[in-house]
């Protein structure tokens, strides 16, 4: 067959066509991380977007937001960037419910330009609006606390609050959370239904890489130990020993 000569017209239908295919193209994403452990309102907390990066071409745009509360006391964790997982809506959930301490998260991939654009913590406000409160206290009362160890976490910032009676055994560990820029490390000590790991099913929130480790506190209360018998501060400092030794 030999060649084929197209006119001025057809040549101009095919380059057209070809105009129209989609290119891909590589997507501007959000890049910011949080860790926070003071003051965290629900509704006063502004996530600043300062900083955009451009992703691979077939990376979308991940936001995902932790929410933790013990007692009185709030921490929240985040990490915007690119992300080689697949799309999905926004996922709100807790990850430990109450009563007593909680972890909530919440996550969305998105392919969209600079689409990752959560600013607030609406989506915790909305779920905590759907959740039972627990009004019926036990006599045990345990050590509460979120954050660093050495800003947060000090002794004489560590409360000891009544527990509810459906979590009433007093709960320390140390967390470890990474994802791109993020690595943060800090204490939970509050409140909670039993002693195991809260987090041991979820090695990674989103993009977020979970660590955790109990606490010798703990182990502790388990040998025997009354928790209205323990000094919060002796207590709280023993429980490093062991999440720190390595």
């Amino acid at each position: 067959m030999g060649p084929q000569h197209f006119s001025p017209v057809h040549l101009f239908c095919l380059l057209g066509a070809i105009s129209t295919v989609p290119r891909a193209v590589a997507l501007l994403c959000y890049e910011a991380t949080s860790s926070l452990f003071r003051a965290v309102s629900l509704h006063d907390w502004k996530w600043l977007l300062m900083r955009s990066m451009v992703c691979k071409l077939s990376e979308g745009c991940e936001e995902t937001l932790v929410f933790i509360e013990t007692g009185t006391r709030r921490g929240v964790v985040g990490f915007k960037g690119c992300s080689p997982a697949s799309s999905y809506p926004q996922q709100v959930s807790y990850l430990v419910s109450p009563p007593g301490l909680s972890i909530a998260s919440y996550s969305r991939i998105c392919r969209t330009y600079l689409c990752n654009n959560l600013t607030n913590l609406d989506p915790f406000v909305k779920l905590k609006a759907r959740t039972p409160k627990s009004t019926a206290f036990s006599p045990h009362s345990c050590p509460t606390c979120v954050g660093e160890h050495s800003k947060d976490c000090l002794p004489n910032f560590v409360t000891t609050d009544s527990c509810p009676y459906d979590a009433s055994q007093c709960y320390s560990s140390t967390l470890k959370f990474q994802a791109g820029l993020l690595n943060t490390t800090f204490l939970l000590l509050g409140c909670a239904r039993g002693h195991h790991k809260l987090l041991e099913n979820y090695h990674h929130i989103g993009n977020i890489r979970v660590t955790e480790v109990l606490n010798i506190l703990q182990k502790a209360q388990i040998a025997g130990a009354e928790p209205s018998s323990w000094n919060p501060a002796w207590s709280l400092l023993s429980g490093l020993l062991l999440a720190f030794r390595d």
